[in-house]
């Protein structure tokens, strides 16, 4: 396992031993691992790895087998749902469905950890819903029903309703997957301007590689429900690594622009 570790004492997130079995089945082996605030990692691997089972344990929406995930210095368990939303915010692959409630009133749902029971907030909650929604273009659109809207146009809306949030942590499963090529950039392109501007720590399962190494500063590697690598893009995305995590024969090149690692697939000729 290739490690490259340079942690702050204070971690964000602290996953100590954690682990997930089903039955018989180690969805998640143990593991350890530590998340400083500020921090945007990528979690890499091939399917069934354990990536989406490790966000979901730190998201807390499925609880641990074994071992501990602290988040500021707290056992998750010791949150509220309530309390937990204001810390965590989670975006999954799909984004949002395709509903036909307005753009605003979507993106206002993401204030929901600061209601109150009456549904009601007191605050600057309407301002933040409209500078989120001036911030990622989408003023225009606020009257716009959501399903009227393009598949990139709907991630876009569903990224504005975790900034609406204000969370202190954003995980996001494979967020680009159902996105060509130009509305993949685009996202991650405002995920880097908000992380920029905020410090937020930012936690992402991708599927791209050359996005992962293009955009994160470490990265997490995992197979069959193990961690089997972590570091920066420069330390991890080797050709020796990439072939033993992915099981494929890379040529590795680097970024004409930024200089970081970007892979090319060889064709099997055999």
């Amino acid at each position: 396992m290739t490690t490259d570790k340079n942690y702050a004492a204070d971690s964000l997130v602290s996953v100590v031993r954690a682990g997930k079995t089903y039955g018989d089945h180690h969805a998640l082996h143990p593991t350890d691992w530590q998340i400083t605030e500020g921090d945007w990692w990528g979690v890499v691997g091939p399917n069934g790895s354990g990536k989406s089972t490790l966000l979901q344990l730190i998201a807390g929406t499925e609880s641990l087998s074994e071992g501990q995930i602290s988040i500021a210095g707290r056992d998750i368990r010791s949150y509220s749902r309530k309390q937990l939303s204001r810390m965590i915010a989670v975006l999954q692959q799909d984004g949002l469905p395709a509903i036909s409630y307005p753009v605003r009133d979507v993106v206002e749902m993401g204030r929901y950890p600061y209601q109150n029971w009456l549904g009601r907030e007191s605050g600057e909650g309407a301002h933040v819903v409209d500078r989120v929604l001036e911030e990622l273009g989408l003023t225009e659109l606020a009257d716009r029903p959501l399903d009227s809207l393009s598949g990139g146009q709907r991630q876009r809306v569903a990224l504005a309703k975790v900034m609406a949030q204000e969370p202190r942590l954003l995980l996001l499963d494979e967020p680009t997957t159902f996105l060509d090529i130009k509305y993949q950039l685009q996202f991650m392109e405002l995920l880097a301007a908000w992380q920029k501007k905020s410090s937020i720590t930012i936690v992402a399962v991708l599927h791209d590689l050359n996005l992962a190494a293009l955009f994160c500063d470490r990265i997490l590697a995992l197979r069959e429900g193990k961690v089997v690598g972590e570091g920066t893009p420069h330390s991890l995305m080797t050709g020796e690594q990439i072939q033993e995590i992915f099981r494929v024969k890379p040529a590795m090149v680097s970024h004409p622009d930024h200089s970081v690692p970007q892979l090319l697939l060889r064709r099997d000729m055999d």
